[in-house]
């Protein structure tokens, strides 16, 4: 049973530091790169020595998980907001995203550049991973922009992220990568009561919203390289610990994501004794792969090694032992990873824990 991770690690404490001489500008641009470079490099041999079969450059580069891909595309800019505040020590800032063009594809977008720097490190040692926000998540962000007087072309604007995405994805391709993981909080938002009450009231079909949710990741992944592994991780859009619910009724969108999305693996985060949750696997197709996400990535607590277990021999009733993997529930970081008392090391000590229940469940 292999060890698989969602992608993301936090960085250590001197990139930290380097970070804040970058903005006070006692470092420059070039001596910036050269630390994230080297961050990089050892979360990939840490990697490699761990025997994961999916390697990736752990986020490092990026300050959000979304919007730094989206910003890259064409027909997308940013706009900051800084406001100062009496009682604060420190500017508070917010990266907004704008619509002012055609969504499109980027020949310079910045992740290539990232990934030519993953392959050269892993060679052929490992699958180079791409993470990516998924594609509904972007169609969900525009819809929750546009202003209720306005009115779009729903289908156009889903095309014109579809081919954005796919072209982006073939030269993923080209430049060695060979699993992408979309990283997806719209369809785990639709299982929460307030947020589809906040859409209905805006005038907005959940059914229709279901099948647009799919066509875009699908259409996205049209037509790609039958080597080019892709993987959904099914978030419920929380900032800490995502959720999503599996309930057995006609507008719940779990069932039909995992019946009609055409990729070849889903990560989903589970919640240890929800023996409720593992029931939403009878509706993975068989051949497709499941990640169960079984260990806290956001807490320094040890793990509960015998309840993991148990799950993943429940797990079994439904998808056959060589389709599961295990990973941690989500990727390793979070802005606030020092409150919450993580360190870099950390994240390292879940991997072994991991990979420890992988070698001892009893198949």
């Amino acid at each position: 049973m292999n060890v698989e991770i969602v992608g993301s690690f936090l960085p250590p404490e001197d990139l930290l530091e380097a970070r804040k001489d970058f903005r006070k500008g006692v470092i420059d641009a070039e001596i910036m790169k050269q630390s994230e470079d080297k961050v990089v490099a050892d979360l990939v041999s840490r990697q490699l020595s761990l025997g994961l079969t999916h390697v990736t450059s752990g986020e490092i580069r990026r300050k959000h998980w979304d919007l730094d891909f989206w910003f890259g595309l064409d027909g997308i800019s940013k706009s900051r907001f800084d406001s100062g505040r009496i009682y604060q020590n420190e500017e508070s800032f917010c990266d907004l995203l704008s619509i002012d063009g055609t969504i499109g594809f980027n020949p310079t977008h910045p992740f290539f550049d990232d990934l030519r720097f993953l392959k050269d490190l892993v060679k052929d040692k490992a699958i180079c991973m791409q993470c990516i926000p998924s594609p509904a998540d972007l169609y969900l962000k525009i819809l929750l922009l546009n202003d209720a007087n306005v009115i779009f072309d729903h289908q156009e604007v889903i095309s014109d992220i579809t081919r954005a995405y796919n072209n982006t994805m073939h030269e993923f391709y080209r430049l060695g990568c060979r699993s992408v993981q979309f990283d997806d909080t719209a369809c785990g938002r639709l299982c929460q009561d307030n947020f589809t009450k906040r859409l209905l009231q805006g005038g907005i079909d959940l059914i229709t919203l279901h099948d647009d949710f799919i066509k875009v990741i699908n259409d996205s992944i049209n037509g790609l390289p039958a080597d080019m592994e892709i993987s959904l991780y099914l978030s419920g859009g929380e900032i800490i610990v995502p959720e999503w619910e599996y309930i057995e009724y006609p507008d719940n969108i779990m069932p039909k994501v995992l019946k009609e999305v055409n990729v070849d693996k889903f990560f989903l985060p589970m919640v240890l004794d929800n023996d409720y949750q593992l029931e939403i696997l009878q509706h993975v197709p068989k051949g497709k792969k499941v990640v169960l996400g079984v260990v806290d990535a956001h807490t320094p607590y040890p793990e509960d090694c015998e309840r993991i277990s148990q799950m993943v021999s429940k797990a079994l009733r439904y998808v056959s032992p060589q389709e599961i993997s295990l990973s941690p529930r989500t990727g390793f970081k979070l802005t606030n990873h020092q409150d919450r008392g993580l360190t870099y090391q950390d994240q390292w000590n879940k991997l072994l824990i991991l990979k420890n229940i992988s070698e001892n469940i009893k198949i």
